[in-house]
């Protein structure tokens, strides 16, 4: 281990980038070169996948850290950005978590450009730079519900969020890095985290087959259960659909070079799943237009087609290409029909979505309707467990909002049935009245002795020769 200055005592950074995106990200890296410079805290599993084919240095401010990289092979120089000189230089530099953690408090705080000069000046002529930078208007910042610009844990002591000098969108990182000499050989929008990307694909990559269906599929996995501002799953998707799946993705990778760019070729599409991508838009997707639109043919039309080609696979794993239905994610887990369609129906309710069934307010009673709509035994058991989603505040309010017209519903019925009764409790008591009246009682005797002898009276009256006048 080297000290180099600015080198940060009992302070150790927290969370080092990681995942099996990237471990496959520097796996492609070995033409470039084997004198690589690792600058940031990366996860233990990055390193050794590069010192397979590579001589590595890291770069750490942290001494904890600096002295746990000590031993595994590695050359280690421990202290601030600031002290990196470019009497050493590699032929790859590796930045996969970007470029706010390397500079320490016992010196000069550069910003993103300043950070860059300093990666690049590292770099031998032609050489590489691999590098993430995080996006301040990703979904995951648009959905989170604290905010970035307080110092949450004790490595953000600069917490700049939006007013940093990071690059906003694609096109300006692409500006910025060629204004600092480096040429774009690649770049990716990763998701659904910075620190754990587990799908990137380029711009041109993310408009065309099911790639956005991917990075859905990643932000679904990564913020189940989380609490959250909104759905980050709907925002994904029409982020994609709309164009703007780059732009709002939450972090990008980027492969520049010293100099022309090199003859290194990345796939559009990295991550787990993301190999002979079948064609097609998410059933799920599809469902929930048709819903909105009303259109029950369609409905059943993508029931009955999805229950006779694929019934154990959930909505948001289902592709469709005209007639045909193909699964995105073979490892998905399958489940049965009821328990797919009960997710769909708790999507539907959950996220505030009109639907043709208004009378079917509760997951149960819809999943039975589209049980029904798909050709199945509506009496299927239907599974209680609700399923994993986002923990998203907008979507509570949806649903209490929900519940506030089913109570004023109720309160209006049973406003109704009050007044009916005050109604039909004067009319029984009318009833009863003129039931005592005309009983077999002493009562009802005199009255009719009375009324025979009044009609009697009016008889005689109207014989008398005084009424003839």
């Amino acid at each position: 281990m080297k000290l180099i200055g600015g080198e940060m005592a009992g302070f150790s950074d927290r969370e080092p980038v990681g995942g099996l995106l990237l471990t496959e990200l520097i796996g492609l890296l070995r033409p470039l070169g084997d004198r690589v410079l690792v600058a940031g805290p990366h996860a233990p599993e990055l390193i050794t996948a590069l010192a397979g084919f590579a001589e590595v240095t890291c770069l750490v401010r942290g001494e904890p850290d600096a002295a746990a990289l000590t031993g595994s092979g590695v050359t280690v120089l421990c202290g601030s950005l600031a002290k990196l000189t470019d009497t050493e230089q590699y032929d790859v530099v590796v930045a996969l978590d970007g470029v706010d953690r390397l500079c320490s408090v016992e010196g000069p705080q550069y910003d993103w450009a300043e950070s860059v000069q300093v990666l690049r000046r590292a770099l031998r002529p032609g050489g590489a730079l691999l590098l993430s930078v995080e996006n301040e208007l990703g979904v995951h910042r648009l959905v989170d519900r604290v905010t970035v610009t307080f110092a949450h844990t004790t490595d953000a002591w600069r917490p700049l969020g939006e007013f940093g000098t990071k690059p906003g969108n694609p096109a300006r990182l692409e500006a910025g890095l060629t204004a600092e000499g480096l040429s774009i050989g690649w770049l990716g929008a990763a998701w659904p985290l910075p620190s754990t990307p587990t799908f990137a694909a380029t711009p041109a990559g993310l408009r065309e087959g099911a790639a956005g269906a991917l990075a859905t599929a990643a932000v679904a996995s990564a913020f189940a259960g989380r609490p959250v501002l909104s759905d980050p799953r709907r925002l994904t998707a029409a982020a994609v659909r709309a164009g703007l799946g780059a732009e709002l993705a939450p972090s990008w990778l980027v492969l520049a070079y010293r100099g022309p760019a090199g003859s290194l070729v990345l796939p559009q599409v990295l991550g787990h799943a993301a190999g002979n991508l079948p064609e097609g838009r998410l059933l799920e997707e599809l469902l929930i237009g048709a819903c909105l639109r009303h259109d029950l043919p369609a409905i059943r039309g993508l029931l009955s087609g999805w229950a006779a080609a694929v019934p154990t696979a959930s909505f948001d794993n289902v592709l469709v290409d005209g007639d045909t239905f193909a699964v995105l994610d073979p490892t998905a887990a399958d489940g049965t029909p009821a328990e797919a369609l009960q997710r769909f129906a708790h999507t539907l309710l959950a996220g505030g979505y009109a639907q043709p069934w208004p009378g079917a307010a509760d997951v149960p009673s819809l999943t039975t309707i589209l049980l029904a709509a798909a050709g199945l035994d509506p009496d299927s058991p239907v599974p209680t467990a609700v399923p994993v989603v986002p923990d998203s505040l907008r979507e509570h309010e949806e649903h209490v909002r929900r519940l506030e017209e089913q109570l004023a519903d109720a309160a209006e019925r049973i406003a109704y049935v009050e007044t009916e009764l005050v109604l039909r409790d004067a009319e029984l008591r009318r009833a009863r009245l003129q039931i005592d009246a005309f009983s077999g009682r002493a009562v009802y005797r005199i009255t009719k002795f009375s009324a025979r002898a009044a009609r009697k009276a009016v008889r005689a009256a109207r014989r008398s020769p005084l009424f003839k006048d």
